[in-house]
């Protein structure tokens, strides 16, 4: 499911942006940007963002500011100028042709004499500041996902009525396949018979065979109790995506079947309309954590 959320954290030392953006995925998937002085943290970051999250691409930035105090220290490398400075009188001694003399700047100049140095950075300490920001960020992606998901709810029990209006006319409409079956049997078998007597007790084995074939009350119930089931699953607090992605798989099974039993064009045509509710349900299932 998508989503936003955004925390902040800022005291005398350090001011600290978490933002989170959820997209639409059919597994987890994790995309951490960090700072590199705390980029043993990851591991923490992802820890914690995957004990509220179950699903989805999830991507996670954190900005991470120092104030007035700078993270960085000049180092000096005295054994490194010394050897400097004694190879240039080496140079100075040994060629006459060579002028001038050794100075702060000329020894300055040359490389890792002075250089920059990262402190060492207390990752518990600053894990800890890092955290309430981190928090607010998870909370607030969650209660944006929470709107989508209502919306997506709604949108559902929709379907799920057309789905059931669609199953009525069916549940309707399946007796007179049937009966109508039983009209055409009786006229060929009286074309064919002219001269004789109609044997009703054939003719009434026959009705009873078709019959069971076409039958579709098994798959009406199940497809009815699919649909109690989708509504409960729905109220369950924990995630539910790959459950409501399961059971619109047995539905479709199941609408299937009644499509390929019955001869019926209502019956199909309502076959056709669930299946096209289906398969936007389907579509949107992705989005569902």
């Amino acid at each position: 499911m998508t989503g936003f959320g955004r925390g902040e954290y800022k005291d005398d030392q350090y001011e600290i942006i978490v933002e989170i953006k959820s997209i639409n995925h059919r597994y987890k998937d994790f995309f951490i940007k960090i700072p590199r002085q705390i980029s043993m943290m990851e591991e923490n970051i992802r820890r914690y963002v995957s004990e509220h999250i179950s699903r989805g691409r999830v991507e996670v930035n954190i900005k991470l500011n120092k104030s007035n105090v700078s993270d960085k220290s000049l180092y000096l490398n005295n054994n490194l100028a010394q050897e400097y400075i004694e190879c240039l009188n080496a140079i100075k001694n040994n060629f006459n042709e060579v002028t001038g003399d050794i100075s702060l700047s000329l020894i300055s100049r040359f490389p890792d004499i002075i250089t920059t140095v990262e402190d060492e950075v207390d990752l518990e300490y600053l894990w800890k500041k890092i955290k309430p920001g981190l928090q607010d960020a998870v909370a607030n992606t969650l209660k944006s996902r929470e709107s989508e998901g209502d919306i997506l709810k709604t949108d559902f029990e929709k379907r799920l009525q057309y789905i059931t209006g669609y199953l009525d006319i069916i549940i309707k409409e399946a007796p007179n396949v049937t009966i109508e079956y039983k009209k055409r049997l009786e006229i060929k078998m009286r074309e064919y018979t002219q001269a004789v007597e109609l044997d009703e007790v054939r003719l009434l084995n026959e009705v009873a065979i078709f019959s069971d074939k076409v039958s579709v009350d098994e798959e009406i119930t199940r497809l009815k109790s699919h649909i109690e089931r989708f509504y409960t699953i729905m109220s369950e607090k924990e995630p539910v995506g790959r459950k409501i992605d399961f059971l619109i798989q047995e539905m479709n099974r199941e609408i299937n079947t009644i499509g390929s039993k019955s001869n019926s064009i209502d019956i199909s045509n309502s076959v056709v309309d669930m299946k096209s509710e289906l398969e936007k349900m389907r579509e949107q299932i992705q989005n569902i954590e």
